[in-house]
């Protein structure tokens, strides 16, 4: 069974204080340091590449390979692997040998050269040469017989019934191979820079950057022009690959018809009829040769025999010998017959004059292609000359004749220790571009505006840290050897940087304390199972989550008692039906449990407030209070109370918000708002409406569009894991993640592990059984998942996973990478599905193959957001 990768789990963040050395640590006041570039950390290959570049060896590699006898070696390869194909073909030579010795010299010539300059050229690699030398050296291997070209002496076959697609085959491969050579011909973009006009070779008192600036622009702009000439002579062909063949299909034809004659001599039932038939496909076989007396190609060989069942052709002329004249030769070089074999004829035919004439124009295809790049570079060069390079020129000598001034009165400024550095700069004047110079020249004006405005030390200003000051010290230059923060004491400064440590199994009170410690173990792992608690261990587990929760714990203590909140708990337990399989108060446990380790995984605490943390632990805990058992599309078939009170919209979301409400307020005992302030209540009243609203499954699809949008807007902040900025940015935003957070939660049991989701997987599908039970009763139409007669269990969770669950779980991981373990276990799931499915229903091996594939794409989705496919680190 397929694997996904891997996970690890993030464990409990430690709060700040926990970590050794945070509240002591004290930076020492000193003069910054900047770091060295070259004593940065570097990969093994920057490395080695560097080293390449800067070494004696290296040099002289580059320099050897941009030599011009070097240029002109390889422009004769280039000619040899443009042409010599196409000259062997027309020459009709009949071996490989010479050309692959050849051309196995050319290509190992452009390998050295594409190497070489990789590693000692350090504008080479992935520029537009790199590439376009990359794929020419590759294609060189569809030249080469041994490796993937074609063979000289190997005879075309045409078999019975593939003329066509061996029509549109050869044609595709001729588009391929040309577009191959597409590559290759860009090198002859580097004659350009050879010929006359191409290169400016001014006087070196000239505008130095005016004859960089010319010979960069000649450079890419004839690229580009030689570039688009290519793929538009290359690639329009192409579109024609499809088309009807516009060829002469007489050859094929004439191997049919002669088939059926020698079908009818092989058939004949006397020694009479087969003379007859004899007589007859002699006189088509003479009738076809005198049809090709007035072309350049036609057959040389016709025979009588059998097409084996491997497709190859035996002729038996001890059966039948025809007689015939032809004026076509056996070919030297096998490549240019054509074989026709058929079930009992086979026809050769010689295709030299057609081959030799396919070569001739590819070769001048080529030519006119070099012809209108080479044209075209010196109309470009022209152009960039009179529009560009002389008024550089002009501008740019002023600004040569200007910058001295601003470096000597810059460097009267500076002190003695910096004199030396500028006399640097006036040496290196002459050697420095105009761009360099001006670069130079701002920020020698940068300088003097900043030596010219600074009078003093720095200002300190108020709620500054001992940090900020340090840095705004060092970045204005002065020296404060001991900066601190007015009134701000050590210890005032560790209590600021302090946090109340994480309570997550510790201080069990009277209520909580009668949990197992395993159990409490299992609440930091996938596997706590809420079906296999008691009733009184729910409720314990449930205040235990909440009050303990680390993004709200400090304000869940100061503001809701842990009786009160137990006694919420104890209500909202009375209050989910018992007599449901699936949605009972076992089901709103594990979605707190869900949400609470959502949040504590996706380091959520610090991002989301304390008391939006808290209303969503309760909207979690309440979501499904009162649940009837049934979807909301029956109490609209059926007319119930609750749809019609809410107007057929979301009806029991509507009815699970009014008595999670309701059952707060029904006593001080159970109000866990009893101490919110009146706005504080509002916001929370809002959110958890909306929370649980967007449990509806109707609100699902235009959900996964939302995240789908919030991830492509924000995928950098989401995948360097830093979501702060994007929930922060609006309150919208905030709200809708909150609400993914349950829904998912809420459907998430997919996304457990085997066990639990086997679990809860039945006893979902027994509650929409039991309502399809009930629909059948009542003669309305049976729902989707709800016909236990028809519903196969394995096969509806395959579906469901593909459909609904496998969307979300790639929506929420990409915002939450942290939670990439629900696209492992789904991932698992789903196989797991298949495979029951396929063990309990014996589904055809066609459909089996169906849904196999279905499940490997879902898998291979749920595999591309894991952290490790997206590169994203996995912490310990």
């Amino acid at each position: 069974m397929a694997r996904i990768a891997p996970y690890s789990e993030d464990g409990p963040p430690a709060p700040a204080p926990a970590t050794p050395g945070k509240k002591t640590m004290r930076l020492t006041v000193a003069p910054p340091t900047m770091q060295d570039p070259d004593q940065r950390p570097r990969s093994c290959w920057r490395a080695f590449r560097e080293t390449c570049i800067e070494s004696q060896t290296g040099q002289a590699v580059r320099k050897f390979i941009r030599g011009r006898p070097f240029t002109i070696v390889t422009m004769l390869g280039l000619f040899l692997a443009l042409f010599l194909g196409e000259i062997f073909v027309v020459c009709q030579v009949p071996s490989n040998t010479e050309q692959d010795v050849v051309l196995t010299i050319v290509f190992a010539l452009f390998v050295f050269e594409w190497v070489g300059l990789t590693l000692t050229d350090a504008n080479y690699l992935f520029g537009f040469f790199f590439l376009m030398d990359l794929l020419g050296t590759a294609s060189m291997v569809l030249d080469i017989s041994y490796m993937a070209g074609p063979d000289a002496m190997a005879i075309e076959e045409v078999t019975e019934g593939a003329n066509q697609d061996n029509v549109i085959v050869v044609r595709a491969a001729r588009a391929a191979k040309l577009g191959a050579r597409a590559g290759r011909l860009s090198r002859a973009v580097k004659l350009l820079k050879m010929l006359p006009g191409m290169s400016t070779k001014e006087d070196a008192s000239k505008v130095k950057i005016a004859r960089v600036i010319s010979n960069q622009l000649n450079t890419v702009l004839s690229t580009r022009v030689a570039f688009l000439t290519i793929i538009t002579v290359v690639g329009l062909p192409m579109f024609q690959i499809w088309q009807y063949p516009e060829m002469d299909d007489s050859m094929g034809t004439w191997a049919e018809l002669l088939d059926r004659n020698a079908m009818h001599f092989k058939q004949a039932a006397n020694s009479t009829v087969a003379l007859q038939q004899q007589i007859w496909l002699q006189s088509e076989v003479d009738r076809m040769m005198a049809s090709y007396q007035g072309f350049s190609y036609g057959p040389f060989k016709v025979c009588y025999g059998d097409l084996s069942s491997n497709s190859v052709f035996q002729c038996r002329p001890d059966l039948l010998t025809l007689n015939y004249t032809s004026k076509f030769d056996t070919p030297d070089r096998l490549a240019s017959i054509r074989q026709f074999s058929q079930e009992t004829i086979q026809l050769s035919f010689n295709l030299v004059a057609p081959k030799q004439e396919e070569s001739l124009a590819g070769m001048g295809l080529l030519c006119f292609v070099v012809l209108v790049m080479c044209v075209f570079g010196l109309l470009m060069s022209q152009s960039i000359s009179t529009v560009a390079l002389l008024p550089l020129e002009r501008m740019l000598s002023v600004v040569r004749q200007r910058c001295q001034q601003i470096f000597k009165y810059t460097t009267d400024l500076k002190d003695d220790d910096e004199s030396e550095d500028e006399d640097d700069d006036d040496q290196e004047l002459e050697q420095s571009s105009e761009f360099m110079l001006l670069e130079k020249v701002v920020k020698k004006l940068a300088a003097i505006a900043h030596l010219s405005s600074v009078a003093g030390e720095p200002e300190v200003k108020e709620n500054m840290t001992e940090n900020e000051i340090m840095t705004l010290n060092w970045l204005q230059g002065a020296s404060i050897a001991n900066g601190r923060r007015p009134g701000l004491t050590e210890g005032d400064e560790d209590k600021s940087t302090s946090m109340m440590p994480t309570p997550r199994g510790k201080d069990l009170s009277a209520i909580t304390a009668k949990i197992p410690a395993n159990t409490l173990e299992e609440l930091n792992t996938p596997d706590f199972n809420a079906l296999s608690q008691t009733v009184e261990l729910k409720i314990a587990i449930g205040t235990y989550v909440v009050w303990v929760h680390e993004g709200c714990v400090a304000w869940v203590r100061d503001n809701v008692p842990e009786t009160t909140l137990f006694k919420f708990m104890t209500a909202c337990e009375a209050k989910y039906p018992s007599e449901n399989p699936f949605h009972n108060f076992s089901h709103g446990l594990d979605v707190l449990y869900n949400v609470s380790r959502f949040c504590r995984l996706a380091n959520l605490q610090s991002t989301f407030t304390d008391t939006s943390q808290f209303w969503l632990l309760i909207a979690a805990a309440g979501h499904d209070l009162g649940h009837l058992g049934v979807n909301n599309q029956f109490l609209v078939e059926t007319n119930h109370d609750v749809a019609v009170k809410y107007n057929d919209r979301s009806p029991l979301e509507n009815m699970h918000c009014a008595m999670l409400f309701q059952v707060a307020h029904s006593s001080p005992e159970t109000n866990v708002f009893g101490n919110v302030d009146k706005d504080t209540y509002k916001e929370m009243r809002k959110g958890i409406i909306a929370a649980i609203l967007h449990t509806d499954m109707v609100k699902h699809n235009e959900m996964i569009k939302e995240l789908s949008l919030l991830y492509q807007m924000n995928s950098d902040a989401l995948d360097s894991l830093k979501p702060e900025s994007v929930i922060k940015s609006s309150a919208g935003t905030c709200q809708t993640l909150m609400n993914a957070l349950l829904h998912c939660a809420d459907i998430g049991n997919p996304m457990k592990p085997w066990e639990i989701c086997y679990e809860l997987a039945h006893l979902c599908l027994d509650e929409f059984f039991a309502q399809g039970d009930m629909e059948k009763e009542r003669g309305i139409p049976v729902q989707m998942l709800n016909d236990r007669e028809k519903v196969n269990r394995p096969n509806s969770q395959v579906g469901f996973i593909e459909f609904v669950i496998c969307p979300m779980a790639e929506s929420i991981t990409n915002i939450f990478p942290q939670l990439d373990h629900l696209a492992h276990h789904l991932g698992i799931n789903v196989q797991n599905w298949l495979q029951l499915w396929i063990e309990e229903a014996s589904p055809p091996e066609e459909q089996s193959a169906k849904v196999s594939e279905r499940v490997r794409r879902v898998v291979l989705r749920l595999k591309m957001v894991m952290r490790e496919e997206r590169g994203i680190p996995v912490s310990d």
